[in-house]
């Protein structure tokens, strides 16, 4: 772990994330010099297709070529930067019609929390899908964000759960999915993506299970130190799971 900057090996295995399943749905990926990563899913979605820095003192030169070399853009796209984005990077933003700021609690789970006990809530079953079963996955994710189910089209390719040490997790209730989550374990580091609990069934702590489930496989691969970018909405939820916020991530998209 990085004394002076503790939360940076996180941020730049969430951005390593992002450019592994680009790398599988489109191979359009790369990298500055300085480690900032652009990576393109396909999806319409901006948060999907970004250009992420993971320094506490991000390049705007850096992002800025890495935004020429996409120009024009033909999907949907975003800037992540820790913490408040700098006057040069909310110009650059300004200048490509990025206006929108988005600020997501990092939460961390630090290992000394220990893997959590199984929670006994109905007859709910999380498990992992195969890549036969992706088109259900995603089908059901976008469900659970209320979103059309086209938007996350490019989940359903079954390649997809070859990537190493991605795994996508379905919860079902005697065999109906009622809710997501995905899970990417890089050394002592799980990621997790995608939480998401159908309408008709929030409150019922699905949402909880479905995170704790995918700590407990990490623990289980070795991973002992989880973490997620939540919504300020979300994030007493995951504080009573354990998590901790750690600092901010800022999304800039289009309006």
């Amino acid at each position: 772990m990085n004394r002076r900057d503790p939360s940076g090996p996180v941020v730049a295995a969430y951005a390593a994330v992002f450019e592994k399943l680009s790398a599988a749905t489109t191979g359009r990926t790369r990298r500055g010099p300085d480690g900032t990563v652009l990576a393109i899913s396909g999806a319409r979605i901006a948060s999907l297709n970004a250009i992420i820095s993971p320094s506490p003192d991000p390049s705007a030169d850096e992002i800025a070529a890495l935004a020429a070399s996409e120009s024009p853009w033909e999907l949907p796209w975003s800037i992540h930067v820790r913490g408040v984005p700098t006057p040069p990077v909310t110009a650059l933003a300004a200048r490509h019609g990025l206006t929108r700021l988005t600020r997501e609690p990092l939460m961390v789970r630090h290992p000394d929390q220990g893997p959590p006990p199984e929670p006994e809530i109905d007859s709910l079953v999380v498990r992992p899908v195969s890549g036969d079963e992706l088109d259900l996955y995603a089908a059901t994710l976008a469900d659970g964000f209320e979103a059309p189910r086209d938007l996350f089209g490019l989940l359903t390719d079954p390649s997809l759960a070859k990537i190493d040490g991605m795994t996508f997790y379905l919860a079902e209730l005697d065999g109906v999915p009622v809710g997501t989550g995905m899970a990417a374990v890089s050394g002592e580091l799980t990621g997790l993506f995608n939480i998401t609990t159908l309408p008709a069934h929030r409150r019922r702590g699905y949402g909880r299970a479905i995170t704790l489930e995918m700590v407990r496989a990490g623990f289980t691969a070795g991973a002992t130190t989880t973490y997620l970018y939540a919504s300020e909405m979300g994030e007493p939820v995951y504080a009573a799971a354990g998590f901790r916020t750690e600092e901010y991530l800022t999304v800039i998209s289009g309006e």
